[in-house]
């Protein structure tokens, strides 16, 4: 409950598979995983991963539904543990806010694209 007091803005539940980098203090890429997305806000990111990301800065991309490439920077706040191989952590996005609005349209409306069409498989 305490939590929820302290969010400046709501947050919107997705499940969006997104790449992200994990950068050093110089922005070099350290390694290169995958995640998803598990809800989003003005401000920042919930990010489920297989690893505990070790790092502060990071890299977020992801291919929108126009196979356009969006990325943005963000800044680890926390990770904790939740099962066994799983971890949550809280991004930050660190662009301005129209880069982080911009970031947040775009993988929105890539998540509900992605359920509207269906996928065959032959």
């Amino acid at each position: 409950m305490e939590n929820q007091l302290r969010r400046v803005s709501p947050r919107i539940g997705i499940n969006k598979c997104l790449s992200y980098n994990s950068m050093d203090a110089c922005s070099n890429i350290i390694e290169r995983y995958m995640g998803v997305a598990l809800n989003i806000s003005q401000h920042g990111i919930q990010l489920e991963t297989d690893r505990k990301i070790g790092v502060e800065k990071i890299l977020l991309m992801f291919f929108d539904y126009q196979s356009n490439y969006i990325a943005a920077k963000g800044r680890v706040v926390y990770t904790t543990q939740d099962g066994p191989e799983k971890f949550k952590t809280g991004i930050c996005l660190e662009g301005t806010r129209r880069e982080n609005l911009l970031f947040i349209k775009k993988l929105i409306r890539s998540y509900h694209y992605r359920k509207s069409v269906p996928i065959f498989v032959s």
